[in-house]
């Protein structure tokens, strides 16, 4: 199976690009931060790009998120670039001895970075109070605590040339094991990089993704080593902020880390619709029978079953380049019409999801439920004039405020605001009101007929505000 397989968001094209620009003299980009909101795929693009590059260069991929329990992350990661490289194949012996030692200097130089006070501390308290016991304990606490501290700045001073030796010891075995992995992975002279992927980073707590990155620049930075690193960077400045301030300029302090940003293209809503939008379809919906696509060149058998048919209208969301289902086409036209962003998207999914989860409604019609979540998330006020039945009010501030995109339905587009309004006639019209309705009904449309005929038969439309309002409230 190719790496790329199932990319629909063209995400392959991106991964050359970036490969193309870091390996052709470019030797002064040493990490590359990927910036793209929570639930836009880096995940994917990471896990991907990994795959395709793995057969002829040294890979690490480390998710920053599912280590952030642990303590130093230094540890982690040297853990991962460890096991991952000796992993894979094409290595030789040498280069066995020296991932060996260059496990040995990462262990020394984590040692002798951890603080010093701490250690000369501990050990001078552990030597002073191994015999103490009792009411004795409090006072042989302070005493031996003022003599080791006095002995800590001394230790700092004399310790502080060797302990930059460590460090020094162990990029350079780092420096040699990128070197040779390089050679090993490629088959060739030139110094290919290897790469280490960092995903989830913004997921972690924030002192761990602080730590990491200063980890990286101060250990990790060598020849022919690159960094990937994948982040919601607006979430991950908000982050920082928790840690050192809400003055705190986070923009500036990520700028010390990565060497070049690149945001990742999420404007085709169609892409990644097909991709991300999952629902459960083990319940029967009803999606108002709308039509997906239209041919403007070759056959089209609706010209034969339908001489009324139009072609769409330019606001019309039909399929084009992507094959989208009948849900995928609403949740599209939905979120062109509300303006919600990709990451409020995920959010309305949840909501969805929930909303299906408690119908227990034999045929549920997709499109209100739909169109009733991204409105309460888009604007609670308009939402509750909907259900309050005040369609003046309503249809005029949600074509002010929200100007609509339209369903295709092969005679014609209509308004997503209009097809709500029926729903919303429909559950204020009584019972009589309904059956008059359908006997003067004349509509080509049959989702106009349905929604009316389903209103007379019982249908509880209001239930559906009754699951919106509970399932709004998952954050």
């Amino acid at each position: 199976m190719s790496a790329w397989e199932g990319d629909l968001l063209g995400r392959a094209e991106v991964a050359e690009f970036l490969q193309n620009l870091l390996e052709n003299g470019n030797d002064d980009i040493k990490v590359v931060n990927i910036d793209s909101p929570w639930g836009t795929g880096k995940t994917f693009f990471l896990e991907r790009w990994c795959k395709h590059l793995r057969e002829g260069r040294g890979v690490v991929y480390f998710n920053a998120w599912e280590k952030d329990y642990t303590g130093d992350p230094f540890v982690s990661l040297v853990s991962a670039i460890r096991d991952q490289l000796k992993a894979q194949r094409n290595l030789s012996d040498d280069i066995e001895d020296t991932i060996n030692d260059f496990t040995v200097k990462a262990k020394n130089a984590i040692v002798s970075t951890a603080p010093a006070l701490t250690k000369v501390l501990s050990k001078g308290l552990l030597k002073k109070l191994i015999a103490v016991e009792g009411e004795e304990l409090a006072a042989a606490i302070q005493a031996a605590t003022d003599e080791v501290a006095d002995k800590a700045v001394e230790a700092l001073i004399v310790n502080s040339e060797k302990d930059q030796e460590a460090v020094k010891q162990f990029r350079d075995v780092f420096e040699k094991l990128v070197r040779e992995v390089s050679v090993a992975k490629s088959g060739e002279d030139d110094d290919f990089p290897v790469y280490v992927f960092i995903d989830e980073l913004d997921r972690c707590r924030p002192t761990y993704a602080i730590e990491l990155l200063e980890r990286i620049k101060h250990f990790f930075d060598v020849p022919g080593c690159t960094f990937i690193i994948a982040t919601d960077t607006k979430q991950l400045g908000h982050s920082i902020k928790a840690v050192y301030g809400s003055e705190f300029n986070s923009f500036e302090y990520l700028k010390r880390f990565f060497d070049i940003t690149y945001s990742l293209d999420n404007s085709d809503v169609e892409a990644w619709v097909s991709v991300n939008f999952d629902i459960p379809t083990s319940q029967y919906f009803y999606c108002l029978g709308l039509t997906r696509d239209y041919q403007t060149d070759g056959y089209n058998m609706a010209w034969v079953t339908n001489t009324n048919q139009v072609p769409p209208d330019e606001n019309a969301v039909i399929c084009k380049s992507v094959d989208l289902n009948d849900m995928q086409v609403i949740f599209v036209s939905l979120f062109k019409t509300f303006g919600v962003s990709l990451r409020d998207l995920m959010k309305i999914q949840k909501h969805l999801k929930a909303s299906i989860a408690n119908a227990s409604i034999r045929e549920l019609h997709f499109f209100l439920l739909c169109y009733l979540i991204f409105l309460k998330n888009a604007d609670a006020e308009l939402f509750r004039a909907f259900v309050k039945g005040d369609e003046k009010y309503f249809l005029g501030t949600a074509n002010r405020k929200f100007s609509p995109w339209s369903l295709y339905f092969t005679t014609e587009s209509i308004s997503v605001h209009d097809i709500a309004l029926l729903y919303l006639k429909a559950c204020q019209m009584t019972r009589a009101d309904l059956r008059e309705n359908l006997k003067q009904e004349d509509s080509t449309l049959s989702y106009q007929t349905k929604i009316i005929l389903d209103a007379c038969n019982g249908a509880d439309f209001a239930k559906y505000f009754k699951l919106v309002n509970l399932a709004i409230q998952i954050k």
